[in-house]
């Protein structure tokens, strides 16, 4: 098999990746102005050859090509300049492409990103014996530009959505700021939704949230009155707020922490469950 790359970096990243299969793969390398050949004699049988190839030529894309992919479609195709935004939007990308927690698979859809192109590849390789790294890149590889393109529009979703809670985080944090206490202290305990108990460590009922609530702007803040874990926090602001439970990464529990700062105190739940009232 002849592999033709149009630059030594495409040539010697290739090379590298073939490393761990230099017994099964000899390599005779070709250099001249224009391109570098690489004739590959393979100890093994064809089809072991070609995935080994498809492999490391999926490997070369990545380390080669895929940065430039994604960053072309967020500047080309969804119009971004700002450094920051096209940073931020190129590492929500690269998560969906390649992140395997559930939310990201369920992004892309659950297409394995590698194994898309070491598929594509693999049906280049075997239907030829002299492949042209870049004519694969320019011309076979439509789906696969597709397909990032579908996961570059998720990740801009993303970074919206992450825009807009930022700036619903900072209307909160100022709205508290700029707010004087309405009460002095208030215990939280977790749970799936917090239980709120006042500076005597007796129960906050939901009629008595929801009168503090009603009395907040917590429309204009993007609250909601039907909301029972930061929104009655909002509604009343308080000096200093306790915490108690076994997760302090909980992330109702971080939200109140980026909102209210230092006014927080988390302690495990079996520590001062009964001084409430301290």
């Amino acid at each position: 098999m002849e592999v033709y790359f149009e630059t030594d970096k495409e040539a010697q990243a290739f090379g590298n990746q073939l490393i761990p299969y230099r017994n099964q793969i000899s390599v005779h390398q070709q250099t001249n102005t224009w391109s570098s050949r690489l004739i590959l004699e393979g100890h093994i049988s064809k089809v072991e050859l070609i995935h080994i190839i498809s492999s490391v030529m999926t490997n070369v894309l990545i380390e080669e090509h895929l940065s430039d992919m994604i960053i072309r479609k967020i500047t080309d195709c969804y119009y971004f300049s700002d450094p920051d935004e096209i940073n931020r939007i190129y590492d929500f990308s690269m998560d969906i492409l390649f992140e395997k927690d559930e939310d990201n698979q369920s992004l892309r859809e659950h297409v394995d990103t590698i194994q898309l192109l070491q598929h594509l590849f693999f049906q280049q390789l075997k239907e030829h014996t002299s492949i042209h790294f870049s004519a694969i890149l320019r011309f076979r590889l439509e789906s696969f530009l597709q397909f990032v393109h579908a996961c570059v529009g998720k990740a801009i979703e993303e970074f919206k959505r992450e825009e807009d809670h930022q700036a619903f985080m900072d209307a909160l944090r100022h709205y508290i700021e700029k707010k004087e206490p309405c009460v002095d202290l208030v215990h939280i305990e977790q749970g799936e939704n917090f239980t709120f108990y006042n500076d005597k460590g007796e129960t906050i009922s939901k009629d008595m949230l929801r009168m503090w609530m009603f009395q907040a702007p917590l429309y204009a803040l993007g609250l909601h009155d039907n909301e029972f874990n930061l929104s009655p926090l909002i509604a009343m602001a308080p000096a200093k707020i306790k915490v108690y439970g076994n997760n302090p990464a909980d992330p109702k529990t971080m939200t109140i922490i980026n909102i209210f700062h230092e006014r927080v105190v988390f302690e495990r739940k079996g520590n001062s469950i009964l001084s409430r009232g301290e």
